[in-house]
């Protein structure tokens, strides 16, 4: 399904009692700057392909995107700014995730909506199948992460992003016990 106004879509969603929860990102990604005009293709690990027309931007301090591989492989660009307050370097091109909690939802249907991630800010499709998520942390900020890249790389938290799962919490020296929702 097309959707033309996703915030409004995220709306109905809530209205008919879509839950949104907090998760986190836990797993460690590769990373590397990009060469300002590569063009990026996604290649999910369920063989689902979304080439978008995204290149690698220089921002006004001449720093370039980041070109980030999850677990499952799929490829992303983050701008400089956002990727040095999202990770840290673990070794060579791996970086731990150090980001605030996210907010998301998962959806029942595929959807296609734009997002403003072509040359200059330009609107490109995005398209999320079904049992994807959307991260509304911002309602101007929309977009759709694929189950299987979600769920390998993101874990239920509460707002304070301490992990509901014990392995977890211990791994990143979380002490606190998450609270009951």
């Amino acid at each position: 399904m097309v959707v033309k106004n996703i915030q409004q879509y995220v709306y109905d969603l809530l209205a008919k009692g879509a839950e949104p929860h907090f998760y986190k990102k836990y797993a460690s990604v590769k990373a590397e700057k990009g060469v300002p005009g590569e063009k990026i293709t996604t290649v999910m690990k369920d063989g689902f392909v979304e080439v978008r027309d995204v290149e690698v931007n220089v921002d006004e301090n001449g720093e370039a995107d980041w070109v980030v591989t999850n677990p499952d492989g799929e490829v992303y660009t983050v701008s400089h700014s956002k990727f040095i307050k999202r990770y840290e370097r673990k070794a060579d091109n791996m970086y731990a995730p150090i980001g605030e909690p996210i907010s998301a939802i998962q959806i029942l249907e595929e959807i296609t909506f734009d997002v403003p991630w072509g040359k200059n800010g330009a609107p490109i499709p995005m398209t999320v199948k079904e049992d994807g998520y959307l991260n509304i942390t911002n309602l101007n900020h929309i977009y759709g992460i694929q189950k299987s890249a979600f769920e390998n790389t993101y874990a239920k938290c509460n707002e304070k992003g301490i992990f509901e799962d014990k392995d977890l919490r211990l791994a990143f020296g979380q002490e606190e016990e998450p609270e009951n929702e």
